[in-house]
């Protein structure tokens, strides 16, 4: 008998352990199980979330790098560019200078070539008329005595007539 309480007893245990473990199992899949299911659904969704801004991240970044390359070549093609247009600029101002320096140099040349003939107008209206008649007054005193008036037309009288012929 005592055998058989034992036996009755494990039996009864197993029997009691299947029931409560098919209890907890009933009630796991009643209340556990789905909002296991849905806070794993949840995380699935946020990692692929995450996985998906991931790419999208990536995507912009390489966009993001090819747009940063794309500035550098264009701000290295502006900065040529600019220093070509000052280049040309200053030969521009160079030119310009150059031709103001001529300009100047010629309008200098004028000037003073306007100032030397004003000096010789000066000279002529002025000095020419006194020198001519200062000579005037030394021929008259020097031929005044008719002798020798009369030589001086003689010998170039007879010059002349040596040089004719």
């Amino acid at each position: 008998m005592f055998a058989s309480k034992q036996i009755i007893y494990a039996l009864f245990r197993i029997i009691n352990f299947v029931i409560i473990a098919w209890l907890v199992r009933y009630l796991f899949k009643k209340f556990g199980l789905p909002e296991i299911k849905e806070k794993r659904s949840e995380k699935l969704s946020f990692f692929k979330n995450l996985q998906k801004k991931y790419k999208d991240l990536v995507g912009q970044n390489s966009l993001a790098t090819k747009e940063i390359k794309d500035q550098d070549e264009l701000f290295e093609m502006l900065n040529t560019k600019i220093q070509t247009w000052n280049n040309e600029r200053q030969n521009q101002e160079n030119i310009i200078k150059n031709e103001l320096e001529k300009v100047k140099s010629s309008h200098k040349e004028r000037i003073e070539k306007q100032t030397e003939n004003m000096h010789q107008k000066k000279i002529i209206r002025e000095v020419f008329p006194r020198a001519i008649e200062e000579t005037y007054k030394q021929l008259e005193k020097k031929f005044s005595k008719e002798q020798e008036a009369k030589t001086f037309l003689k010998s170039i009288i007879s010059h002349m007539e040596k040089s004719a012929k």
